[in-house]
């Protein structure tokens, strides 16, 4: 099965590398991506420079945010919970577009746009949190749904205003980010996810156990040991800073965290030690096979990735919402 997957996501990836607006050869494309004596330097710079950057930046976000997605789901015992739906993706998204619009470009490079969107998917995540929260009782998880889902229509407001008053250029360029797109990923852009995700990605298969403990509920998980508070509070944080991390590289794109940990369930199960790895390069396969779509499709102009993530998420989001009303 893994093997299967990770030879799907190899070919996904040189299929993103090799297919493009720029009609090349095969020999071209071959050439220019093992930097062969006789490759064209021009063809050298649109595979290495354009296409190999963004298809490794789409394949990171997808991972990230089915990561995101799996712990929320598994933490919440609720099959609904990704980070769009609980308000981080849009707390983020209006934290960078406010950076856009209305902060210096020097202030943004210091402090940094995905350090700014993971405090807008923190507190969009608090702030649901709050609104869930009763004295004395356990933590209400459809309330947390509701919560979040009302938390992300007014950061969605706020963003719509911010675009509404700003400069029409500016409002141009922060409504192509939002809308989704890796377009003009360059090599360092790549370092914030390269770095967080594979750190949080071996956490989450160590505690594995953990999480399955979870599912049994949180009294069942308490009595075997394990520490759900703290275990809630470090994962709900990860699950904020994946999201803002992906939302600063490639903007709002939903549905892959709510969609994408049930796929994996459905070919391997619940068990964690398993699903998470699987989880995460089928994320991966998804979001890299629709950006080559958003490229090709109406080439030479481009589709913003949720025009499509929606199109092809809704059949299978139909499919869950069956599922959960048989009980299955």
């Amino acid at each position: 099965m893994f093997a299967l997957v990770v030879m799907a996501l190899l070919l996904a990836g040189l299929a993103g590398v090799f297919w493009g607006t720029a009609d090349l050869t095969w020999d071209d494309r071959f050439k220019a991506l093992f930097r062969l004596p006789d490759a064209k330097p021009a063809l050298q710079l649109i595979v290495w420079e354009w296409r190999l950057p963004r298809v490794l930046m789409v394949a990171l976000v997808g991972a990230a945010l089915t990561l995101a997605g799996l712990l929320m789901q598994a933490l919440l015992r609720n099959p609904l919970a990704d980070p769009y739906l609980l308000g981080l993706s849009s707390g983020a998204s209006a934290a960078a577009a406010a950076a856009i619009i209305w902060l210096p470009g020097v202030f943004v490079s210091v402090i940094g746009l995905p350090v700014l969107a993971f405090g807008g998917a923190m507190l969009a995540f608090l702030v649901a949190l709050g609104l869930s929260f009763s004295p004395g009782r356990n933590l209400d998880r459809l309330m947390l749904i509701l919560s979040g889902t009302a938390v992300s229509l007014f950061f969605q407001s706020i963003t719509a205003f911010f675009l509404h008053i700003a400069e029409p250029h500016v409002t141009q360029q922060a409504l192509q980010w939002l809308m989704g797109s890796a377009a003009g990923t360059k090599w360092p852009d790549l370092l914030p996810l390269a770095v967080t995700l594979p750190l949080l990605a071996i956490v989450a298969f160590l505690c594995a156990p953990m999480l399955d403990a979870v599912l049994l509920g949180d009294e069942r998980a308490t009595a075997l040991g394990v520490p759900v508070g703290l275990l809630r509070i470090g994962f709900f944080s990860a699950a904020a800073l994946l999201t803002g991390l992906a939302v600063a590289a490639a903007g709002i794109v939903s549905f892959v965290g709510l969609i994408v940990p049930h796929l994996a369930r459905l070919l391997i199960g619940a068990t964690h030690r398993w699903l998470i790895p699987l989880a995460l390069l089928i994320g991966a396969i998804v979001l890299v096979l629709v950006d080559l779509l958003c490229r090709t499709v109406l080439a030479p102009q481009e589709l913003p990735l949720g025009v499509l993530l929606a199109l092809f998420a809704a059949p299978p989001f139909i499919i869950i919402l069956r599922r959960m009303r048989r009980g299955v």
